[in-house]
């Protein structure tokens, strides 16, 4: 049975026009900065052709640190001049600049850093003053750049950290959640006429004034307990995960609450 495969296709406008503002971005900077400048480098979708019609040009700048001395009157120039230079083009926010020192650059070579050998393997120089960035990329092509022992430690290390903060991420959402609940069931209540209360006794005010008079279906406000449970078992570090299953219940919940609560706005304000 033939399978028929969705196309990956990619409109060649799209990659001409971000090419084409990669390579005046670049023909600009160094006309601008000369030879502070080792190489710029076009990297991230735009190099792999995977980008979208919103995608950024990513362009990296690797200044010489080696030959040319760094004071903080240079390095106050340089950002006030690449910033301006950047404000200046048509295609300001399509643009994505980093700016690192060869000397950094090179360090992460020799280590194997992830983030820089991925640079390295898919960037394109479009300006490579001397020769520095395309013989590293041959050497990369050729096996002669492999990731050294710290490099894999260190990335390793890395993981736990990054787990850690989708985590935190995830709990700051819940709470993000919770507020939001409490700040539309204000709405409803000073819509109702009522001083806003604080959000333990939220619930109560809402039983009292929408459910017993037929406004609100009152499992709004258990699921309103049940988030407000959650937000305060996280603040009191009773709770230090969340699976995401549980996240989107309580989000898709608030998401309901809330266009309740501007039903009830609506309804007392008319």
């Amino acid at each position: 049975m033939e399978i028929n495969r969705k196309s990956e296709f990619i409109d060649p406008g799209i990659i001409d026009e971000d090419y084409g503002i990669a390579y005046d971005f670049a023909t600009k900077a160094y006309r601008e900065f000369d030879k502070v400048i080792k190489s710029i480098v076009l990297f991230g979708s735009v190099a792999k052709n995977t980008q979208q019609r919103r995608s950024d040009v990513d362009i990296i700048i690797i200044v010489d640190d080696a030959t040319i001395q760094w004071d903080q009157r240079l390095i106050a120039w340089y950002r006030e001049e690449m910033q301006r230079l950047v404000s200046s083009v048509k295609y300001a926010k399509k643009l994505h600049v980093n700016t690192v020192t060869l000397t950094a650059f090179w360090n992460q070579i020799l280590i194997g850093e992830p983030v820089v050998i991925n640079v390295l393997r898919y960037g394109i120089a479009l300006i490579d003053f001397g020769g520095f960035f395309n013989p590293l990329k041959i050497l990369l092509a050729r096996g002669k750049i492999r990731p050294s022992p710290e490099a894999i430690y260190t990335a390793l290390k890395r993981a736990p950290l990054h787990l850690a903060r989708a985590k935190f991420n995830m709990l700051s959402v819940a709470e993000s959640v919770y507020w939001a609940m409490v700040d539309s069931a204000h709405a409803a209540l000073m819509a109702a006429g009522k001083t806003p209360p604080s959000p333990e006794h939220i619930d109560i005010m809402l039983k009292e004034h929408f459910v017993r008079k037929g406004k609100l279906n009152s499992k709004y406000v258990n699921w309103y307990r049940e988030t407000y449970r959650l937000a305060h078992n996280i603040t009191h570090g009773t709770v230090v995960d969340i699976s995401g299953k549980e996240l989107n219940t309580h989000r898709n919940r608030a998401d309901k609450f809330i266009g309740q609560m501007a039903k009830l706005v609506k309804k007392e304000r008319s």
